[in-house]
């Protein structure tokens, strides 16, 4: 079983391993400086004896009793041995007799019983003629036992520190990634169905909140995402709900009347071909959108003047229908680079449109212009309009403005191929519209794709 490496659990691993070293640090010079100072004190104190005797013992012979023994009531902690130079005892405190003290220089420790000294080696010189040692002792078993007694301390001050530092690296990484729980938890309860979770976002402000923000951001947009997609599987299985119904209602009509009924056959099988005519349009333009959203599209561009391109619509357009007076306002010669095919089947949404909703009579006029590096093409008409709340959703799918629009005949996605295309040519698209005063369209579109 692989042991789970949590990001908590490394920080507080990082925390705790730092807190140890530092405290490591902290509490090693800490014992090093006082164990010095309380040696170096020791040491201090035997050189001053030392100096102080050096002086006095030649001066009232060196074998001088009540000197020493003065110096060891004063200082309660002192003790002296007198070795002559061939290192025989001539003296010493009662407390060092039968006490092994080798002749050596510096420092060094002495262990009597439980108890802890330190003593130094000098020599005694008479005018400059070496007689003999003196060793002085001093005691250090409280100094001792103080640091023994603050090592104990340290090592349970660092145990306690060590577990507290765990415990407070535990509480404050899972405190600071509060946030990243939360999100694990909201996405485990985020299904399909219901999305409509969200972080609650608290604390001060910092990455964690501005991760917390944009996780609930992404949210926002999945849910609509959602929202649009079931919209959109919704309004097309209406859509095709329709024709299908009318297909299936005229099949029974000719299955039961039709074999005998020439008019009825007649009508039934022009009905049946204009209900799958208008079925197989819509299937064209749910695809068409499919495979935009899944960028399978390909624009193949190339250079064309599209001036050519709007008069080529105009003749197409006053070729199968003379309802409307179709014109153009003066087309400007403009060399672009773009997709033709695209182009030129946006334009035919927008003629569409004016014709479907236009009075017999109206007009449609097209209008080409250049403003700056951009293209600005014009498709006015003067059909029955558009109501100002409804133009900004008129590009979403199945979008329907009103009754009297519905009426017509569409399922409402060509505008929103339109802007599809009109997108992905990185240009722009604008409708100026109301009731009664006909729509205008304006897109501007780049002459140049880099």
């Amino acid at each position: 079983m692989t042991w789970r490496k949590t990001i908590s659990g490394k920080l507080t691993s990082i925390y705790a391993l730092m807190f140890v070293i530092v405290l490591l640090l902290l509490n090693t010079a800490v014992y090093l400086g006082l164990n010095y100072f309380v040696r170096n004190n020791a040491r201090q104190n035997l050189d001053r004896i030392m100096n102080f005797l050096s002086s006095r013992l030649l001066q009232y012979n060196y074998y001088n009793i009540d000197l020493m023994e003065e110096l060891s009531r004063s200082e309660g902690n002192i003790y002296f041995r007198i070795l002559s130079n061939n290192r025989n005892i001539r003296f010493q405190s009662n407390l060092l007799e039968d006490v092994d003290m080798p002749v050596v220089p510096g420092y060094q420790e002495l262990k009597i019983g439980e108890r802890t000294f330190i003593y130094t080696t000098r020599f005694i010189l008479d005018r400059g003629i070496f007689i003999g040692y003196i060793q002085l002792v001093r005691e250090i078993t409280s100094e001792y036992h103080f640091l023994r007694f603050l090592f104990l301390i340290m090592l349970i001050t660092s145990f306690l520190g060590i577990i507290a530092a765990i415990l407070t690296g535990h509480t404050i990484t899972r405190k600071m990634l509060q946030p990243i729980i939360s999100i694990t938890d909201t996405a485990k309860e985020i299904s399909g169905s219901d999305i409509s979770r969200r972080l609650e976002i608290t604390g001060p402000e910092d990455e964690l909140t501005d991760l917390a923000r944009t996780f609930n951001s992404m949210l926002d947009r999945l849910e609509r995402a959602f929202q649009g997609q079931r919209q959109f599987v919704s309004d097309a299985s209406h859509e095709l709900r329709t024709p299908i119904a009318v297909i299936q209602g005229y099949a029974n009509l000719l299955d039961r009347w039709g074999k005998k009924e020439e008019t009825v056959r007649d009508e039934a099988i022009e009905a049946i071909k204009k209900e799958a005519e208008n079925m197989k349009s819509l299937v064209e333009s749910l695809l068409f959108l499919a495979r935009g959203d899944d960028e399978k599209i390909i624009v193949n561009k190339s250079e064309f003047y599209f001036n050519e391109l709007i008069e080529e619509v105009i003749q197409e357009t006053l070729m199968i229908t003379d309802k409307l007076k179709i014109y153009d306002v003066g087309l400007e010669q403009l060399s672009i680079v773009a997709d033709r095919e695209l182009l030129k089947q946006m334009l035919r949404v927008f003629v569409d449109n004016s014709i479907k909703y236009t009075p017999p009579g109206g007009e449609l006029r097209i209008g080409l212009g250049r403003d700056g590096n951009f293209a600005v093409l014009t498709v006015e008409d003067t059909g029955i309009g558009i109501p100002e709340e409804h133009l900004p959703h008129i590009f979403e799918r199945f979008y329907r403005v009103d009754k009297a629009r519905s009426d017509k005949k569409g399922a409402g996605l060509g505008l929103a191929i339109a802007r599809w295309i009109i997108e992905k040519h990185r240009g722009k698209v604008e409708v100026i519209s109301s009731p009664g005063n006909g729509t205008r369209v304006v897109v501007r579109l780049p002459l140049s794709m880099i």
